[in-house]
């Protein structure tokens, strides 16, 4: 019977294409690539659902439980990262005044589900998102806050505004008492708000409108431990006086901010990207990891003496760095105009450098083997070119001044990275030799990620034709093999910022 019905299909599809089964010879590549298309495309067809709106599928999407939902985003392309916005938030209508209030609350009961304590690290990322916690505070017509709790006490506060309109300018002040002087401290510390249970604050978008708000919120969070900051547009002016064990602060693309003054005892880490405003620190700690990413120019009207004085202190001890050249300049300035009556600066910790510079010539080499000869224990030296980098006017300053200083015996590896022409290559790596030690490797990394190592007494003489290598005998990069290749390469502790 089976035989039977399979000979009538046979016969049946014979009639309807009297080619097939005739054998190998008659097939054709092109209609097997067609009918092969047609195929997929009728399958992809009849994916309806793949080809509802953004806001359609978010909103069914928000109907699965959490753990279903994430795993939408392994569907195709189009489902990557849906999930994330489609997940429901609970929504609640308040008034800019109540903001803190209902913070307050939302600690509360975040306190209740643990995420306010110490957990172990989580398996997955999918077990992670469980333990979080969202609310969106909608405040009338100008925008909305969309706070968002995390395991661990990490507290993101995200403001919407819906004004496309020119910031204004605003200031944040954070200002807090010492919890040292507080009686029965271990007494109290169980009783106090959930604000004291927060140890990572993410501000980010805050504007004139919400900055007062934001302002009287700082001052609840007695022990917190790390603050970030992120493009707040119209932020002029932020101020920090703090006396308990704060440590780390981070101040990303806050394009407006002109003065930034720091009063802790604590803080260790200092990363800053953004224009260079003026600066006062005053702690009785020196940082251990600063990130001066200032490569966008000054955001000050005039950059005094006592800013750089507090500049140079601050970063004086740090053991990892992240520099612009132009910035370096700007500190040292008054010193290098009053040599004999100023003693020498070190960098006598200072182990890992990002130096940022937007061209490669003798001034900028200059200053960057100045600095160089006061970082007696530096291990890796990463050295960014960047075009877009911003360019100070020159001025006159004597960078070849005889500094006491051998030969940097630590210095491991130096990494040339950004815009750079193989000349420019050649001519940095030689002014280097002048610093590092014959053990240090000078190593470039292509845009292929391919890396290249500088190598001594292997290029002819009538391979030098740039009129600047005039000189440089004997010198040229290599490329190494893929072995080689990664144990050279690494990454500045900054990079991926």
């Amino acid at each position: 019977m089976g035989k039977r019905a399979r000979n009538e299909r046979k016969k049946r599809q014979e009639e309807h294409d009297p080619g097939h089964g005739s054998g190998r010879n008659n097939f054709d590549p092109q209609t097997s690539n067609a009918d092969r298309d047609d195929k997929i495309e009728e399958k992809s067809g009849d994916d309806f659902i793949s080809r509802l709106p953004d806001d359609v599928l978010q909103r069914i999407i928000s109907l699965l439980p959490l753990r279903d939902a994430a795993r939408t985003g392994f569907l195709s392309t189009r489902w990557r990262g849906l999930w994330q916005s489609g997940l429901e938030t609970l929504e609640k209508d308040v008034t800019m005044d109540d903001i803190g209030q209902e913070i307050g609350y939302f600690l509360d009961d975040a306190k209740k589900l643990g995420l306010l304590t110490s957990v172990p690290k989580f398996s997955s990322i999918l077990t992670l998102i469980e333990h979080c916690r969202r609310i969106r505070f909608n405040f009338g017509d100008s925008g909305f806050l969309l706070a968002t709790m995390m395991p661990n006490g990490i507290l993101h506060l995200d403001f919407y505004s819906k004004r496309n309109e020119s910031p204004i300018d605003f200031e944040l002040l954070w200002t807090s008492a010492s919890y040292y002087t507080l009686p029965f401290y271990d007494a109290f510390f169980s009783a106090v708000s959930s604000f004291n249970y927060v140890r990572s604050l993410h501000l980010i978008a805050v504007t004139n409108l919400t900055s007062e708000v934001v302002s009287s919120m700082l001052s609840q969070f007695e022990f917190l431990d790390n603050l970030t900051i992120k493009e707040c547009h119209g932020l002029h002016s932020l101020r920090i006086d703090i006396r308990f064990a704060f440590s780390k602060l981070m101040i990303f693309d806050c394009l407006q901010l002109k003065s930034l003054h720091i009063k802790s005892n604590q803080i260790y880490k200092f990363w800053f990207r953004g224009l260079l405003p003026s600066f006062i620190y005053e702690s009785y700690r020196d940082m251990e990891d600063a990130m001066l990413d200032f490569r966008g120019g000054p955001g000050y009207d005039h950059f005094e003496y006592k800013h750089s004085l507090a500049l140079r202190s601050a970063i004086r001890k740090a053991r990892i760095l992240t520099l612009c050249r132009w910035t370096f300049e700007v500190m040292i300035r008054e010193y290098l105009a009053a040599w004999k009556g100023l003693p020498m600066f070190v960098f006598s910790e200072l182990e890992e450098l990002q130096w940022i510079d937007n061209e490669v010539d003798e001034h900028n080499i200059d200053a960057l083997i100045f600095f160089l000869k006061s970082c007696p224990s530096l291990q890796k030296l990463y050295i960014n070119i960047d075009p877009t980098s911003y360019r100070e006017p020159r001025t006159r300053q004597n960078m070849d001044l005889a500094l006491d200083c051998k030969r940097l015996q630590c210095l491991e590896v130096v990494q040339l990275e950004g815009v750079m022409e193989n000349c420019d290559k050649m001519l940095l790596a030689n002014r280097l030799l002048d610093v590092v030690s014959k053990e240090t490797k000078i190593i470039s990394k292509s845009h292929e990620n391919r890396i290249w190592k500088f190598e001594v007494s292997l290029c002819q003489q009538s391979q030098i034709q740039q009129p600047l290598l005039q000189g440089m005998k004997h010198c040229m990069f290599v490329e190494v093999n893929e072995e080689e290749s990664g144990n050279l390469s690494s990454k500045h502790s900054h990079a991926d910022l």
